[in-house]
């Protein structure tokens, strides 16, 4: 839960990539790891950012579009599903336009 929550701070406060996700989870200040819930390690106490490359395994997990799902971007033709059975943002079906406006 803490690896998503620090994704989704990240993303809000502006990271596009997950290299930006990253870096984000790096530079944050101790108080805001802990109110995220991530990890305690060592006698001191000391909160862990997730690693970028953690971050990206569990959101690949978690959200079938990646980061896309994240961020709001348009997921470029993949065949991803929600749980709640909708198709993924900007899907079309034969000639039948996207829903939403994308840039092309």
């Amino acid at each position: 839960m803490a690896v998503l929550l620090v994704a989704a701070s990240a993303v809000i406060a502006g990271a596009r990539s997950y290299a930006a996700i990253g870096q984000w989870s790096a530079s944050a200040p101790q108080h805001t790891l802990a109110r995220l819930g991530a990890r305690l390690t060592g006698v001191l106490g000391v909160r862990v950012a997730p690693s970028g490359a953690t971050i990206r395994r569990v959101i690949g997990l978690v959200c079938p579009g990646g980061l896309a799902d994240l961020t709001g971007a348009c997921p470029g033709g993949a065949d991803s599903v929600a749980v709640d059975g909708k198709a993924a943002r900007s899907s079309r079906h034969g000639q039948t336009p996207p829903p939403t406006f994308w840039p092309r």
